[in-house]
C-alpha cells in the first residue's frame, strides 16, 4: 500500500505500526501525486490525522471514498483497507467524532524487531523496535507513548511472547496459541487485568497447539495413504446435503444441486508439510474479519499453513498452523454455510478425501 507523505514531513513524529511492513512511504510535493493514485487503496498522512482513499473496489460503491482518521486507529484502520477490507472496519472498535474516524480503545505498544502475520490481537497496535529485552526500560518508554499503559508486550520471536504489568512489571510469557485470550483479558474494561490474566494463567499456560509429527501420514476414507499428484474427491463427513463449493477462491458449502462440481483436490508434500491442491492452488488460512480459508496460488507462508488431524474413522479435521483454530461450519442460509476457522473444543468440521 502506498503512504503518501508531504515533502518536509517528520515520519517520526508519528508511532509506527506492525501495517508499515506493507507499505511504501512516498514524500509528495503536488497533488499529481495524490490524482494519479485514485481508484487504488492508499493514505495520505498529515500533521493530525491521516486519510484514508478508498476505492470502489474496497468500498462495494459506485464512488471512491475518503476518511479522515486520528493516528490512535492507524493501524487498525490500515490493517482493514488492506488488501480490500475496508467495509468491514467500522464494525470493530471504530467511532466517527466530528467528521474523524477514532480508536474506541487505544492501542497497545507492541516491541517486536520482525513482521507478525496472521494474528487479528494485534491489529490493535503500535510498535517499537528494541535490540534486547529491558523491561525497566520498556516501562519507561511506555510513559511517552499514545498507547494503553497498563501493560506492553515484547515478541521474542518463534511464537513466544511477554507481557508485562506495568505498575508492577510482573512479567507472563506465553505461545501464540493463547495470544488471542491473553490480549482480550489485557484490554478488557477491568481496573487491574493481570489479576484476572494470574487467575487463568495456569490453566492458559498448560495449553499447547497440536504437536507436528515427521512420520505422519494423511490418509484417505478407506484408510489409505494419500498419494501425491492423485485427484481426490474432498467432502464433508456427516453432512449429506451438502457438499463443498468455491466463490472468490473462498471455501463454502451449499446444497448439493447447487454446487458448480465436485470438489477435486491432490496431495502436495513439500519439506514434510502436507499441503491440499486444487488447480495447483493450495489451501490455505486466509486472515480475514475471521479466519476463512480458500485457494492461493503461493505456497502458504508459516501463519497460513493448515495441519491436519487424522481421525479414528479415518476423516480430517483441519487445525490452524501453530494455534487450536479449528474448521467448523456455521448454516446461513438454507443455501449458504459459512465455512471458517474458529477457536473452540466443540463443532469441529470433519472433512474425507476419497481417490477417485
Amino acid at each position: 500500500m502506498d503512504v503518501l507523505y508531504p515533502k518536509g514531513f517528520n515520519l517520526s513524529s508519528i508511532e509506527k505500526c506492525m501495517i508499515d511492513y506493507d507499505c511504501h512511504f512516498i514524500a509528495y510535493e503536488d497533488d499529481e501525486a495524490i490524482n494519479s493514485r485514485l481508484g487504488t487503496d492508499f493514505v495520505i498522512l498529515q500533521e493530525t490525522c491521516f486519510i484514508a482513499h478508498v476505492s470502489r473496489a474496497s468500498t462495494g460503491y459506485a464512488n471512491e471514498e475518503e476518511f479522515k482518521c486520528d493516528y490512535d486507529c492507524r493501524n487498525r484502520v490500515m490493517k482493514d483497507l488492506y488488501p480490500n477490507k475496508w467495509e468491514r472496519s467500522f464494525q470493530f472498535d471504530l467511532e466517527t467524532v466530528d467528521g474523524v474516524i477514532h480508536n474506541t480503545s487505544p492501542p497497545y505498544l507492541l516491541f517486536t524487531n520482525e513482521c507478525i502475520r496472521g494474528y487479528s490481537s494485534d491489529h490493535n497496535t503500535i510498535i517499537a523496535n528494541y535490540t534486547r529485552v529491558d523491561i525497566p526500560k520498556f516501562a519507561e518508554m511506555i510513559k511517552s507513548k499514545p498507547c494503553n499503559d497498563k501493560f506492553f508486550v515484547v515478541y521474542l520471536g518463534d511464537d513466544q511472547y511477554i507481557c508485562c504489568n506495568t505498575r508492577t512489571l510482573e512479567t507472563y510469557e506465553y505461545k501464540s496459541v493463547i495470544k488471542y485470550r491473553v490480549i482480550q483479558i489485557l484490554c478488557g474494561e477491568s481496573d487491574d487485568p493481570f489479576i484476572q490474566l494470574k487467575s487463568e494463567y495456569e490453566q492458559l499456560s498448560s495449553i499447547n497447539p497440536l504437536p507436528k509429527f515427521s512420520d505422519f501420514q494423511l490418509k484417505d476414507i478407506e484408510g489409505q495413504p494419500v498419494l501425491e499428484n492423485t485427484d481426490y474427491r474432498l467432502e464433508m463427513y456427516d453432512y449429506d446435503e451438502e457438499v463443498l463449493d468455491m466463490h472468490d477462491s473462498k471455501l463454502y458449502a451449499t446444497y448439493y444441486r447447487n454446487a458448480t462440481g465436485m470438489m477435486v483436490v491432490q496431495c502436495s508434500i513439500i519439506d514434510g508439510i502436507y499441503y491440499l491442491v486444487r488447480k495447483n492452488r493450495y489451501l490455505h488460512s486466509a486472515e480475514d474479519y475471521k479466519y476463512t480459508v480458500s485457494f492461493t496460488d503461493q505456497i502458504p507462508v508459516k501463519h497460513q499453513r493448515l495441519q491436519f488431524q487424522v481421525t479414528e474413522k479415518n476423516t480430517l479435521k483441519i487445525v490452524q498452523w501453530n494455534q487450536l483454530n479449528y474448521l467448523t461450519a456455521c448454516s446461513v442460509t438454507s443455501n449458504y454455510t459459512d465455512i471458517s476457522l474458529e477457536a473452540g473444543n466443540d463443532d469441529h468440521l470433519e472433512l474425507y478425501l476419497k481417490r477417485l
